[in-house]
């Protein structure tokens, strides 16, 4: 049934027309399935993450992880035009312990608005543009640019109702050790202003930088997220067959 719902939101949604004089090339999108396992503040949880589309340029990628005492579901359902991404409906909902938490952004370019919906209820309303992004499609843009070769890493991101700037920088090149064995990656760091604060991420560069782990920190607070398997464009990752001294 949501699924559906947010099919035919998105199909409303995605009849805009942009008037950007710059058309480049549309990259495709990867599309994968990836089995995680995860710590959030010292509790174990399961986590499944995947990338699907549901219709001729229209995506949703959806994060699902729980464990006994609660469960997230995180999703965005978006479009590819003129390989530009753009967000069409974002949810995060969070229940642990019987208590429910829930975030909606709903994007119409039509209007050049995004709908900020907290628990049910409206609860504000921005004006956005051409290249804003929702938490996952930011993520997505990431990887996208890292495949193209790009240095420069900053995105406008739309956040709890707030226009908000992430920056990351790539720190270094590494052979990670992981449930799979060893796979090529490109450590990013989040640049935040914050120095309490940290954002790490291990992305595979020969699997279009599928996320391989994630470390985020701050206090006494943690997220940790670790690769167990994945398939990626139909293809099962599979680890280097040779390698180095320097494996982490």
């Amino acid at each position: 049934m949501l699924t559906l719902f947010l099919l035919a939101t998105a199909s409303s949604a995605f009849s805009h027309n942009h008037t950007d004089n710059q058309i480049t090339r549309s990259t495709p999108i990867s599309l994968y399935q990836a089995n995680y396992s995860a710590e959030l503040s010292g509790l174990k949880i399961n986590a499944l993450q995947k990338l699907e589309k549901l219709e001729s340029g229209i995506y949703q990628e959806s994060l699902n992880a729980k464990n006994f005492i609660g469960k997230v579901d995180e999703q965005s359902t978006f479009s590819l035009e003129n390989n530009q991404l753009y967000p069409s409906n974002y949810s995060y909902i969070r229940s642990v312990f019987g208590r429910d938490r829930s975030e909606v952004h709903h994007f119409d370019w039509q209007s050049s608005k995004v709908r900020y919906e907290k628990d049910g209820s409206a609860n504000s309303e921005l004006p956005i543009k051409a290249g804003y992004l929702d938490m996952i499609t930011h993520r997505l843009q990431l990887r996208r640019d890292l495949n193209a070769g790009k240095e420069v890493f900053s995105y406008p991101v739309i956040s709890r109702g707030n226009l908000k700037h992430y920056n990351y920088k790539i720190v270094s090149e590494q052979i990670l050790q992981t449930a799979l064995g060893p796979l090529n990656t490109v450590r990013v760091d989040r640049v935040i202003e914050d120095g309490d604060k940290t954002v790490r991420l291990w992305l595979a560069s020969d699997w279009d930088y599928l996320i391989v782990k994630l470390e985020q920190s701050q206090g006494k607070d943690g997220y940790y997220l670790n690769l167990q398997g994945a398939v990626v464009n139909n293809k099962p990752i599979t680890p280097l067959v040779k390698t180095n001294e320097n494996q982490l």
